[in-house]
């Protein structure tokens, strides 16, 4: 039987400043249901990478003193080194202005030339610099004096340059019908109304495609005085990354051209639109399969609103990996965001949720039955023959429920629900100790009783740390080794197999998640 394939991708990001908790959040998420998949036992394939073209990149360059090329060279580094501190697993790491996705992008824009789906005109409207997006007039916010800015805040610019123009207009009904088709296409639902309101209701309009006020960017063929729009530029990433109309397409026939492998692009909600209206049309002309699913997130914002430079209130990534460890990070974002909403990062919550779930509940699972294994049975995990009690059926029975619901929310990427599920569990455990008494057992002489108790116990660890692997990629490690578990135990499918864990010797316990001082 073929292994099930999945392909997620995060958006590529914009290098023209510092990575903060936004990308931090997307490039996790991805990461944390590439390894739920893998953990599943699918075959998962996770890009990542970075847009490296357009006017705010070259401006980005210039205050810098530098050439756009050696200032997304160094960009780069930054980024990937922050994906290593967070320790994410990508697969691929694509660039758009290597020679492999430059070549991609000026084939396809020329074969849209061929096929009549691109014209020459003349673009007059406004646009925004930073966002790299244009703008009609009812689509622009009008700002308290008086300026237009994009829906972020962004000031926009009027601008009037000759331009290719992609035919858009002409399939309005088909991405409409697209989405009536696919009624789980995009998640949340909530986006396909935003969409349909903003750009597609009103008539959806022919897109500016190239830019002749622009140096840094892909030139289109023949027609070198053009560059190509950053975002048709960008999205076919998602093609050249796994190696589309390139020597060796292996990938791209493994995880695109294959309708059995479910793919999956995870963006922030203010890029949507590109994603959900120009790329399935790109895809439609260039005769490829859709993606399964288009998950749109929401903002991570604080409690002062939507994080700016000006407010004082971005979120440094690296300040809280540098303090608490990345794992106390992922665990948060997981755990805190809803990705049908904006989330709210507050310092306070934080600290809270690492002590009460990481340090005390999960943390101090681990180390109380490793050393009840020690102190009543010699390290030594042995069920007894004695029929399992009430206490422990439920136990066995709630770890039965939890890996079910993992399968579901998996399948519909609720991952906080998942660790909330996931905590839940592990509260019951720590209660299931406090009501069966252990430490009366051992007075009372009740060996039969201690190694059920021990046995169930363990099982429960057993699964909560495999359930956890995924998010926390650095912790459950430790508590593997101190745990003893082989890669079979932690199988997923194997989870429900409890006689897994018989006659087993654990080691020593050392603590992983110690308690913040709230004075941190």
């Amino acid at each position: 039987m073929n292994q099930k394939k999945f392909y997620i991708t995060t958006p590529i990001y914009y290098p023209s400043g510092q990575p903060h908790i936004g990308h931090a959040y997307s490039t996790i998420l991805a990461d944390v249901i590439c390894r739920y998949k893998t953990l599943i036992g699918y075959d998962a394939f996770m890009q990542t990478g970075m847009d490296e073209h357009g006017q705010k990149i070259a401006e980005s360059a210039k205050k810098q003193g530098l050439e756009p090329q050696v200032f997304v060279d160094k960009m780069s580094k930054i980024f990937l080194k922050l994906w290593a501190e967070l320790d994410i697993n990508y697969s691929s790491f694509i660039r758009t202005s290597e020679p492999r996705h430059v070549k991609v992008v000026q084939e396809v824009f020329k074969q849209f030339q061929d096929e009549n789906y691109i014209y020459l005109g003349t673009w007059e409207g406004l646009y925004c610099v930073s966002c790299e997006e244009n703008y009609t007039k009812t689509q622009a916010i009008v700002n308290k004096d008086g300026e237009l800015s994009c829906r972020v805040g962004h000031k926009l610019t009027t601008k009037k340059e000759a331009s290719f123009f992609f035919k858009m207009s002409q399939f309005q009904s088909w991405i409409k019908e697209l989405y009536y088709q696919n009624p789980t296409f995009i998640i949340p639902k909530a986006r396909v109304k935003e969409l349909t309101n903003s750009f597609i209701d009103e008539g959806l309009q022919d897109l500016s495609v190239s830019r002749t006020s622009i140096e840094w960017g892909v030139p289109v063929i023949g027609n070198n005085n053009h560059k190509v729009y950053v975002w048709i530029d960008a999205l076919l990433n998602y093609l050249s990354g796994l190696g589309y109309k390139q020597k060796d397409d292996a990938l791209f026939q493994k995880y695109w051209n294959n309708d059995d492998v479910e793919i999956v692009h995870l963006m922030s909600k203010e890029i949507t639109r590109f994603h959900c209206i120009y790329w399935p049309i790109m895809l439609h002309c260039l005769k490829l399969r859709q993606p399964t699913k288009v998950i749109s997130h929401g903002w991570i914002i604080t409690d002062q609103g939507k994080m700016s430079k000006s407010l004082g209130n971005v979120v440094d990534p690296v300040a809280y990996i540098n303090e608490f460890g990345s794992d106390a990070l992922r665990y948060f974002l997981m755990k805190e965001m809803n990705v049908e909403r904006d989330g709210i990062f507050n310092h306070e919550i934080f600290l809270e949720c690492y002590n009460a779930d990481l340090a005390n509940t999960y943390g101090n699972l681990v180390s109380r039955l490793i050393g009840m294994v020690s102190k009543y049975n010699n390290s030594l995990i042995k069920k007894s023959n004695m029929p399992l009690d009430d206490l422990s059926i439920q136990l066995l029975n709630g770890a039965r429920e939890l890996i079910t619901a993992t399968n579901d929310c998996i399948y519909s990427y609720k991952i906080d629900e998942l660790i909330h599920n996931i905590l839940d569990f592990a509260k019951h455990a720590n209660k299931y100790v406090e009501d069966t008494k252990p430490w009366v057992l051992a007075k009372e002489n009740k060996k039969d009783h201690i190694n059920n108790f021990l046995y169930c116990l363990a099982n429960a660890v057993r699964v909560i740390t495999s359930l956890l692997q995924p998010v926390l990629t650095k912790g459950t490690k430790t508590m593997i080794n101190q745990l003893q578990l082989n890669k079979e135990q932690l199988l997923f499918d194997k989870l429900i197999n409890f006689d897994l864990i018989d006659n087993h010797k654990v080691g020593i316990s050392i603590p992983i998640y110690n308690r913040i001082e709230k004075n941190n």
